[in-house]
C-alpha cells in the first residue's frame, strides 16, 4: 500500500522511537507513512505526532500547532484484573468491528486512566482507557496502554491475535484516520466458514445434513465451504452432488490434504515423491468434478495446519491456487523460516510464492480482528460444530453479519477477490494478494495497472486496445496472463516452472491411509447416534 507523498509522523521522545524502531519501520513499509524521531520544538511539515512516555510537552506543542496527536498516558497504572475486559463505546468514531462490544485481552497487566472530559472510545470497568479530542482540523487521542515494543523475531501477528490485541487497535485507528479511505483501501468485507473432512458419500456426514445446511445458510446469510479429502473422491451420491450445484451460493468444496494422514503436508519427502502425492490429489479431484459436475477449488486447507514451504512451492508448480492455514500453524511448522515483520498485517501471507489465507477458530475476537483489518473472515470448523441445528454457525454468522455488509462466498471467490484497488482518472490500480483474481470493469476504466508484488513485476494493460472475447493473452515481458469477458478481467500469475500434474506418476496410497480414513469416517458418522444413545 505505497501511495505518494508519504505522511510525516514524528515519535517523541527520540529515545522511545529508537526502542520501537522495528515497529515503526514495519508500518512504514506497509503504509503511506514516514516515521522519524521528534526533535524538541520542531513541528513544521509534520502531519502527526506520537507522544510516548515522557513526551507530554511535545503533545501539547503538537496541539498548539494544530497537528494530530496520539498521546500515551502511562501515569498511575491500574492493575488489570483477570476478569476485566475492554468495552468499546457506541461512538460512531469506533470502527464497526468493535463498536459497543466487550472483549477480553489476556495480555494486559495494567492500564492508565485517561481524561474523561473527552469523547470516550473504550473503557475498562467504566474507567476510560481511550478517549479522543476532536478539533476542526486535527484529532488528539489519549490512550492508557503503551505502544508495543517490537523485539527481535516478533511480528505484527504477535500483537494482533486473540490473546493480545488491544495495544494495536487505537494506534491502527489513528493511522487509518491520518490516511483516509484512499490511503487505507480494503476490499468489500468477505467471509466463509470452512468445515473440514466431510465427503459426498451420503446426504449427511456426522452432524451435517447437507440439504439442511444449505437451507440454514440461506436463512441465516452465510456460506460453508466443505474441505473434502481427495482420497474420498472415489464415490459420490448423485443427490448430494446435485445439492452442491443447486445451492452453490451457500455451499461449495475445496481440498483437505490428499490422504489426510498425520503431518501429510509437513513431512520430509524426496521432491518426486511429494510431486506424485500432490498430483494424485489433483487427479482425484479432477475425476470427481468430471463425474459429478461439482466444482472443487484448487485451494488447500492443510489438515491440522501442518504445512511447510517445500510443499507450498511444489503445489504452486502443479497448479494449486492458494492454501488456507492459520498464522500460528505457519509459524509452528516452519520454525527456520525468516518471516517478514508484517506477518499478519496484509490480506494474505506468502509461503514461498504461494498465497496463504489466515483462518481462525471459532472466536468472536478473531472474527472482529480480521474484520477490523479488512481481511477475509475465514472460520474453521468441523462437523461437531454443526450440532443443535447449526446453532454455533448461526451464532458466528450473526456476529459477522452485525459488523457490516459482508459478502459470504466460497474460498475460491475469496481468493479471486483478494486485492486492493484504487481508481484515478480512468486507471484502476491493483495491489494483488493472490495469484489469480477477477476485476469487474466499468465503462469509464481505460487501463488497469497491476502493481509490483511478490508474485509478479508491475505492468499496465490498456483496455481500449484489447479484445473482450475471453481469449487468454500473455503480458509482454512478465509471467502474467489475462482475459476479458462479460465486463470482467481475469488476471493470473502461473508458476514459471509449471508441471502438468496429469503427467506426474501416481503415488501408491497404501493400506494405512485407506484404513485410517474408513475408521475416521465411521467415527464421524456414528458420533451423533452414540451421543443420542448416551444422553438417554
Amino acid at each position: 500500500m505505497l501511495f505518494q507523498p508519504k505522511i510525516r509522523v514524528a515519535v517523541a521522545p527520540a529515545a522511545e522511537y529508537e526502542v520501537r524502531r522495528g515497529l515503526f519501520d514495519m508500518f512504514g513499509s506497509k503504509l503511506d507513512i514516514s516515521f522519524e524521531p521528534h526533535k524538541p520544538g520542531e513541528y513544521e511539515g509534520l502531519q502527526a505526532l506520537i507522544a510516548l512516555s515522557g513526551a507530554a510537552d511535545a503533545a501539547r506543542g503538537a496541539s498548539e500547532c494544530g497537528i494530530s496527536c496520539y498521546e500515551v498516558n502511562g501515569s498511575q497504572p491500574i492493575p488489570f484484573a483477570a476478569q476485566s475486559a475492554i468495552t468499546f463505546t457506541s461512538s460512531a468514531t469506533v470502527q464497526p468491528a468493535f463498536r459497543n462490544k466487550t472483549l477480553a485481552d489476556s495480555s494486559l497487566v495494567s492500564f492508565s486512566r485517561v481524561p474523561d472530559s473527552f469523547e470516550c472510545l473504550a473503557n475498562v470497568g467504566g474507567q476510560p482507557v481511550w478517549a479522543m479530542e476532536q478539533h476542526d482540523s486535527y484529532e488528539h487521542h489519549h490512550v492508557g496502554v503503551d505502544v508495543p515494543r517490537f523485539r527481535q523475531g516478533e511480528f505484527f501477528h504477535s500483537y494482533f491475535r486473540e490473546a493480545r490485541w488491544f495495544s494495536m487497535v487505537p494506534l491502527l485507528h489513528f493511522f487509518r484516520g491520518l490516511l483516509g479511505p484512499d490511503g487505507w483501501p480494503a476490499p468489500e468485507p468477505r467471509a466463509s466458514f470452512i468445515i473440514d473432512d466431510p465427503n459426498l458419500h451420503h446426504r449427511s456426514y456426522g452432524y451435517i445434513d447437507f440439504e439442511k445446511l444449505a437451507n440454514h445458510a440461506a436463512a441465516h446469510n452465510y456460506h460453508a465451504t466443505i474441505a473434502t479429502v481427495p482420497l474420498d473422491a472415489w464415490y459420490f451420491d448423485r443427490k448430494v452432488a446435485d445439492l452442491f450445484q443447486i445451492h452453490r451460493k451457500h455451499i461449495s468444496l475445496m481440498m483437505h490434504g490428499v490422504n489426510h494422514v498425520a503431518n501429510e503436508l509437513a513431512r520430509s519427502y524426496e521432491e518426486q515423491d511429494a510431486l506424485s502425492l500432490l498430483a494424485t490429489g489433483l487427479r482425484r479431484i479432477a475425476d470427481l468434478e468430471s463425474r459429478s459436475g461439482v466444482a472443487v477449488a484448487r485451494i488447500m486447507a492443510a489438515p491440522h495446519g501442518a504445512f511447510v514451504e517445500f510443499i507450498a512451492d511444489l503445489m504452486l508448480r502443479l497448479g494449486y491456487e492458494s492454501a488456507c492455514v492459520s498464522i500460528g500453524s505457519l509459524l509452528r511448522w516452519n520454525p527456520q523460516k525468516v518471516w517478514s515483520p508484517d506477518l499478519g498485517f496484509s490480506l494474505a501471507q506468502s509461503l514461498g510464492s504461494l498465497p496463504i489465507f489466515h483462518r481462525t477458530g471459532i472466536s468472536e475476537t478473531e472474527i472482529r480482528l480480521s474484520a477490523f483489518l479488512g481481511h477475509p473472515i475465514i472460520v474453521a470448523t468441523h462437523h461437531q460444530d454443526c450440532v443443535s441445528n447449526f446453532a454455533r454457525l448461526e451464532s458466528m454468522a450473526k456476529i459477522v453479519n452485525s459488523i457490516g455488509s459482508t459478502q459470504w462466498m466460497g474460498i475460491e471467490d475469496i481468493s479471486r477477490t483478494n486485492f486492493l484497488s484504487k481508481t484515478q482518472n480512468g486507471m484502476v490500480q491493483i495491489w494483488p494478494y493472490s495469484r489469480h483474481f477477477r476485476i469487474p470493469l466499468s465503462a469509464e476504466f481505460t487501463s488497469v495497472q497491476v502493481c509490483h508484488s511478490l508474485y509478479c513485476e508491475g505492468f499496465t494493460i490498456d483496455l481500449c486496445s484489447n479484445h473482450r472475447d475471453g481469449a487468454e493473452i500473455a503480458v509482454p515481458n512478465v509471467p502474467a496472463r489475462y482475459r476479458i469477458s462479460n465486463n470482467t478481467m481475469e488476471i493470473f500469475f502461473p508458476s514459471s516452472n509449471r508441471v502438468d500434474y496429469s503427467q506426474v506418476a501416481s503415488k501408491s496410497v497404501g493400506m494405512w491411509p485407506v484404513v485410517r480414513r474408513l475408521l475416521t469416517e465411521a467415527r464421524d458418522r456414528t458420533q451423533p447416534i452414540l451421543s443420542l444413545t448416551s444422553a438417554r
